[in-house]
């Protein structure tokens, strides 16, 4: 017969789950630790540059059109909506005059999240300049052409 006493079975049963329990903590602290920025931060910042880009290249169209159908004296008035937030963030949309281009900025108003957009073509023929905050839905873009 076996004398309990002196077998060591148990203790090396028991050392292996300790191991492999804390080594198993351990692994599960990192990866929460961690899943914060991979699996919620990451994609949501894809998502609101793209959201981003998107009202940039809509506001852009937009301009092109009036441009495109704009009488040579006269005025023209267009109304356009916006969500108010994007991923929880209100932002700006800026138009301004680059060096070659119409660049519209689009940033957000509580991080570092920024898109630019150029209006191509029509920066020497149609100027324009103005700013937009998403804390209203309904915008209106005018144009008076006096020549």
């Amino acid at each position: 017969m076996k004398l309990f006493t002196s077998s060591e079975d148990a203790v090396s049963m028991t050392l292996a789950y300790i191991l492999f329990s804390g080594i198993f903590i351990v692994f599960s602290v990192i990866i929460l630790i961690n899943a914060n920025d991979l699996l919620i931060k990451g994609p949501s910042n894809i998502v609101v540059k793209e959201q981003y880009r998107g009202i940039g290249n809509m506001i852009s169209s937009t301009v092109t059109d009036m441009y495109l159908v704009a009488p040579e004296n006269g005025y023209i008035e267009t109304e356009y909506k916006v969500p108010a937030e994007i991923g929880r963030e209100t932002y700006t949309i800026n138009a301004d005059l680059a060096s070659t281009d119409e660049i519209i900025d689009i940033n957000s108003t509580s991080s570092e999240k920024s898109v630019s957009v150029t209006i191509n073509g029509i920066a020497s023929s149609m100027p324009i300049n103005g700013t937009a905050y998403s804390s209203t839905s309904t915008h209106r873009i005018s144009y008076e052409s006096r020549r």
